[in-house]
């Protein structure tokens, strides 16, 4: 679930958003329960991309996804 996607990025620092992120007809279109998404800026750094990648990378791994 993205929530839970969300609580294990969060553990790691990495802040995300969750859930419809005002688009809940579109979620329900596709029967989504919720997304999750981050947001870059200007000033974000090569070295914040690569902790989101690792971070995403051990949501996969915790969740078993694609083992």
């Amino acid at each position: 679930h993205p929530h839970d996607a969300g609580q294990v990025l969060d553990d790691l620092g990495i802040a995300v958003r969750v859930g419809h992120h005002c688009a809940w007809p579109l979620h329900r279109r596709f029967g989504i329960v919720a997304t999750v998404r981050a947001s870059f800026a200007l000033y974000n750094t090569p070295a914040e991309v690569d902790a989101l990648l690792a971070g995403v990378h051990e949501v996969r791994r915790f969740f078993q996804v694609g083992a």
